[in-house]
């Protein structure tokens, strides 16, 4: 595997010089030609695999969706919250094969999406072959999106692909026939509306591709036509889910942009248009300008796409939130970085490329896999965890009247993150204990349980014996405590 990398990442410093331009559009048969399916495979497989060692765990907000819920509450849940009437339609289906089924799904279309991604970087781009194969080995390894594990986050997941075949076949086919189709598939991602304005992206390569048609056409066209019904795309979107589905009085504010916000998440555009100007000022002069940094420069811009609907609908409120290792499910925020991610890395190796040593690339992967893989294992651990507390409350029954509930072992939890009201519930129902923990001055005569473990990380992981227990406060003293 290592001598495999090693070879892909030899990108020399000529792999950039401008006259090097990606082939033309290949045979249906050989798309694929030059992917790196044993780099691809092994290292998506270390740094994803860990989620089919325990597919059938529900996670975060699927305790309160999917279960003891009838089988379309899902469905009504994603209405509720203004999603279109095609939202949560396949992970519906999957549902009723089990947890299971949509596990193996999300591990199988996140890879498929980086196919489409490696024949995309193919059409007309100042890419060289090596690079494109880079891009996408980090496109599908970049440490985020940890939420994906999610049943609930499935959504997401099928807005990811529907994005970029659409985006494919925008590119890839000419006839207009074929441009409905990507059109219609592109319509259809944008049930995750962050998509709504990621969209620019296949709208700038089709402006990129057919820019003479566009410019220099002395009367309409059908492209004309096409360029109109990609840039009223996301406006037409809004208008049906104004009138058709948009979402109940509960949901009205969530996502609601603010100006503060979008200010905010303009930030990372700062360094592209800077560059930019530098670039057009020495273009103008007939200066020779470094490729190396535009395509860092572009991978940010990208980035700052990426981000700017979280930021805009207040779901991150700084840059910190972003990169926190304990960010509880809010991973799930950077389901669109991946592309810009692997771009700028590719162009930041070029720029500190100059003995040929490939440190910046060499040392994404490392980290990648290696923050995936010890991410993926608190996820694993915390599989157990839920299992192994649904059994440990079993043992209260009849013999402690629960007041309240508090975990003092968040170290066995995925990113950091925190069970919900719904998930204590879901733990006590299938322990088939009273759920009601009404606090102790609600209920004096109860106890506060604290759940502890004595278990360092390490042995947990190893033996998958969390070590868990239930200090026992009765009410009386943890009312007196507080006076």
């Amino acid at each position: 595997m290592t001598s495999s990398i090693l070879s892909m990442s030899s990108m020399s410093s000529q792999a950039v010089e401008p006259e090097i331009v990606a082939s033309s559009v290949p045979k249906p048969e050989r798309m694929l030609d030059g992917f790196p399916w044993v780099s691809a495979i092994i290292l998506y497989t270390l740094s994803w695999g860990w989620s089919l060692l325990r597919p059938n765990t529900l996670y975060w907000d699927d305790w309160a969706i999917y279960f003891d819920r009838p089988a379309d509450y899902g469905l009504k849940y994603a209405s509720d919250m203004g999603r279109p009437p095609w939202g949560g339609l396949i992970e519906f289906y999957l549902q009723q094969v089990g947890t299971w089924a949509v596990s193996l799904a999300t591990f199988a279309i996140f890879f498929a999406t980086s196919l489409l991604i490696f024949i995309i970087l193919f059409q007309k781009t100042y890419l060289a072959d090596i690079q494109v194969r880079i891009i996408t080995i980090l496109f599908l390894i970049v440490p985020v999106n940890h939420a994906r594990i999610a049943v609930t986050i499935f959504d997401y997941t099928t807005s990811y692909f529907l994005f970029f075949l659409g985006w494919l076949i925008l590119i890839q086919h000419r006839s207009f026939r074929s441009f409905i189709l990507s059109w219609v598939i592109l319509f259809l991602s944008l049930k995750t509306h962050s998509f709504l304005f990621f969209i620019l992206l296949p709208f700038l390569h089709f402006y990129w591709l057919n820019n003479e048609k566009l410019l220099k056409a002395k009367k309409l066209n059908s492209v004309h036509l096409q360029f109109v019904l990609i840039a009223l795309m996301p406006f037409l979107y809004l208008i049906l889910r104004d009138i058709f589905w948009s979402p109940s009085e509960a949901w009205v504010g969530y996502q609601r942009p603010s100006v503060k916000g979008f200010l905010m998440g303009s930030v990372l555009f700062a360094l592209p248009v800077v560059v930019l100007i530098f670039y057009t000022l020495r273009i103008k002069k007939k200066i020779q300008i470094d490729k190396n940094l535009a395509l860092f420069s572009v991978g940010i811009a990208i980035i700052g796409l990426a981000l700017l609907p979280y930021f805009a609908g207040g779901l991150y409120k700084n840059y910190f939130a972003v990169i926190a290792f304990r960010a509880d499910w809010g991973s799930r925020h950077q389901l669109l970085m991946p592309l810009g991610l692997a771009l700028s890395v590719v162009g930041l190796n070029e720029l500190f490329n100059k003995r040929k040593k490939n440190i910046v690339f060499i040392a994404t992967v490392a980290l990648s896999v290696a923050l995936n893989m010890f991410w993926g294992s608190q996820y694993f651990v915390m599989s157990h965890k839920q299992e192994q507390l649904v059994e440990l409350f079993k043992t209260t029954e009849g013999k402690v009247e629960i007041a309240s509930v508090e975990d003092q072992t968040k170290r066995f939890n995925g990113r950091g993150s925190t069970f919900r009201s719904y998930e204590w519930s879901g733990f006590m129902t299938l322990a088939e204990i009273s759920t009601d923990r009404l606090g102790c001055e609600a209920l004096p005569s109860g106890s506060a349980l604290t759940l502890k473990s004595d278990t360092p990380y390490l042995k947990a992981l190893v033996t998958r014996d969390l070590g868990l227990y239930f200090e026992v406060t009765p009410c009386s003293e943890v009312l007196a405590k507080d006076g």
